[in-house]
C-alpha cells in the first residue's frame, strides 16, 4: 500500500514539475522582447521604474531608419505608432510615418507616410466607432482611413485635414466620448487638453480653442494622454531626465495618482482590456546617449504600478 502511494506521489510530483516548466515557458514567452532589434547599438534595454508592471514589450519600429517614436494608439488588435525621422539632437522634425504593429507578436503589419506638412506627428487618436485615425501635429490635424492607408492607397486615404490656431496645439491627441482631444505641451508651466466635438470638425477648416466643448488643465511637460475605460484621464510627462504617469480626474484635472515611468515616455493608448500602451524615445538614434536605453513599445497593467 505504501509503495502504491509513493508511486502515485512520484507521478504527481513529476506532473507538477512538468507543469511548472510549461508555465515557466509561457511566462518567458509573455515577457519576451519582440520585434526587430536595432542594429546601431549593441545593448539590451535598461530597467526603468515600474518595468515589472510591463507585461508586453516590443522594439519600436523604424529605429534603424532614424525614426523617433511619438504618438501611440490602440486600434482593433493593432498598436499604432507615429514617428518623425531625425538623428540630430538639434533637429526636432523631419519626414513622418505611422506604423502598425501586431499587439501580440510585435510584428510590423505595415506603415504609411504622412503629408510633408507634418514634421513631428506627436499624437494619434483612434475613433473605434468610425474606424478612423486622427493624427496631430503642432498646428495640424489629419483624419485617416486606416484600412486604406495600410493597403497602400497613399494620399487617397487622407480624408480631411485642419489647421490648428490660437491656443490650440496638437502636441498629442486622444479620442473619447465622441470628441478629439488635443493637448498642448509646455516645458515649465501647466498646459491644457481641449475636447473638440466631431461636429466642429465637420463645419470648420481652422480649429481654435473656441471650438472646444471643454478643456482640462494638465501639468507641464505633458507628452500624451488617453482615457481609461472607467473614464479617468491618464497623461504622460517626460524629458531626458524623468518619466511620469498621472491619473487625473477628467473633469477637474485633479491628480489622483502619480507613478514613475521611463524617461522619454511619449503618447498613451488604452486597449479594450484597460491595459495601457506607450513608447519611449530614449535610445532612438537622435537620443542615443541618454542615461537609459529603452526604445520600446510597451504595455502596462495599471494595477501593478507602484
Amino acid at each position: 500500500m505504501m509503495a502504491r502511494v509513493a508511486r502515485r506521489g512520484g507521478s504527481y510530483l513529476a506532473y507538477l514539475a512538468a507543469l511548472l516548466v510549461v508555465l515557466g515557458v509561457a511566462v518567458a514567452q509573455a515577457a519576451e522582447l519582440r520585434g526587430s532589434k536595432p542594429t546601431y547599438y549593441d545593448s539590451e534595454p535598461g530597467n526603468p521604474p515600474n518595468v515589472d508592471a510591463m507585461d508586453r514589450k516590443f522594439w519600436a519600429p523604424g529605429l534603424n531608419e532614424g525614426y523617433v517614436p511619438q504618438g501611440i494608439s490602440f486600434a482593433d488588435g493593432k498598436v499604432l505608432m507615429s514617428a518623425y525621422r531625425s538623428e540630430d539632437p538639434k533637429v526636432g522634425s523631419g519626414p513622418t510615418r505611422v506604423y502598425a504593429v501586431h499587439a501580440d507578436s510585435g510584428a510590423e503589419l505595415g506603415n504609411f507616410d504622412l503629408p510633408a506638412a507634418f514634421g513631428h506627428a506627436g499624437g494619434l487618436a483612434w475613433d473605434r466607432g468610425a474606424k478612423r485615425l486622427y493624427v496631430s501635429d503642432t498646428r495640424r490635424l489629419l483624419r485617416v482611413d486606416l484600412a486604406r492607408a495600410l493597403a497602400g492607397e497613399g494620399s487617397a486615404a487622407f480624408e480631411r485635414s485642419w489647421d490648428l490656431s490660437g491656443e490650440l496645439r496638437g502636441s498629442f491627441a486622444a479620442f473619447h466620448d465622441g470628441q478629439v482631444w488635443l493637448g498642448t505641451w509646455h516645458p515649465e508651466r501647466s498646459a491644457r487638453i481641449y475636447a473638440i466635438p466631431l461636429a466642429a470638425l465637420d463645419t470648420n477648416g481652422i480649429l481654435t480653442e473656441a471650438h472646444a466643448r471643454r478643456s482640462v488643465e494638465i501639468p507641464e511637460r505633458a507628452q500624451g494622454a488617453s482615457f481609461h475605460p472607467d473614464g479617468s484621464l491618464w497623461t504622460s510627462h517626460s524629458s531626458s531626465r524623468f518619466g511620469e504617469l498621472l491619473k487625473l480626474d477628467a473633469r477637474s484635472g485633479k491628480v489622483l495618482a502619480r507613478f514613475d515611468a521611463p524617461i522619454g515616455i511619449e503618447d498613451l493608448g488604452f486597449d479594450s482590456d484597460g491595459r495601457l500602451w506607450s513608447v519611449s524615445e530614449a535610445g532612438a538614434k537622435r537620443w542615443l546617449y541618454w542615461q537609459l536605453f529603452f526604445p520600446l513599445v510597451f504595455r502596462i497593467d495599471p494595477g501593478k504600478l507602484q
